[in-house]
């Protein structure tokens, strides 16, 4: 019997594959008589650039373009799924967002949408087995940073893995988390808490940093990664508006922090 979700949205987060989550949506129909379905996506841009390939911008564009169009034509088909289940087309909506994280861009859209209710794949189907727990790193990091006022359900293969009860008390808002200002300069740790990053930006290595520190790291003449040792496949650095966006977050709920 499903759970009575009264006139509430439910969320689920889709991947691109549609093989891929095509079972946690099918989970979240059958158990929840919701009205309204929205499909949350995080939507990944390639991280090519004119400086480190032989293709010039327009043609890099162009495939940024096809690698959208294909992240949209998968949501079509996952709303398909959802009409062909009985829910109206104009009660399932598509939340999306650009980034290169999964798990920070589940969170920011949670915190954008104020998602109180959440389905999303604990693990890929295959891995499934009886008294599994959590093994997705983008599952586990939205349980653990998520706010404690969205209830969440973890599926895998059509089966309920874990439920994260949401609490709805009035000091939620105390549960924000400060970002934290990650690696600088050289790969040393500022484990300041005091300290939140400005301007925060994603390197090739895959890691965020303050820009203005690895910009001087990289003008030093350093072609590798301050954190791992390997060398960097170029030197372009991209906005991490995730981590941005909740740097914003926090700051407006402790506007006595100077920043």
């Amino acid at each position: 019997m499903g759970e009575p979700l009264h006139n509430d949205v439910i969320y689920v987060a889709v991947n691109q594959d549609v093989r891929e989550s095509k079972s946690t949506l099918l989970w979240t129909l059958k158990t929840f008589p919701a009205k309204k379905v929205c499909l949350l996506h995080v939507h990944i841009p390639s991280s090519l650039n004119s400086s480190s390939c032989v293709l010039d911008e327009s043609e890099i564009n162009s495939i940024q373009e096809l690698i959208l169009k294909n992240s949209y034509d998968s949501l079509h088909k996952y709303r398909d799924i959802c009409t062909n289940k009985g829910v109206k087309e104009e009660d399932v909506d598509i939340s999306l967002i650009s980034g290169y994280d999964v798990g920070e861009g589940i969170v920011e859209l949670i915190y954008q949408n104020n998602i109180k209710k959440l389905v999303m794949g604990a693990a890929a189907d295959p891995h499934y087995s009886r008294g599994m727990s959590i093994t997705s790193i983008k599952a586990e990091y939205v349980s653990q940073h998520a706010p404690h006022c969205c209830k969440m359900w973890f599926i895998c293969k059509g089966e309920l893995i874990k439920t994260r009860e949401g609490s709805f008390g009035l000091g939620n808002q105390s549960d924000s988390r400060k970002p934290s200002r990650g690696r600088g300069r050289g790969g040393d740790d500022h484990t300041d808490d005091s300290e939140i990053m400005r301007d925060p930006h994603v390197a090739a290595d895959g890691f965020t940093y303050e820009e203005k520190e690895i910009r001087t790291w990289l003008n030093g003449g350093n072609d590798k990664s301050p954190i791992t040792g390997a060398r960097l496949a170029h030197r372009h650095l991209t906005p991490n508006y995730t981590l941005r966006s909740l740097i914003k977050d926090w700051l407006h709920l402790h506007p006595n922090y100077k920043h």
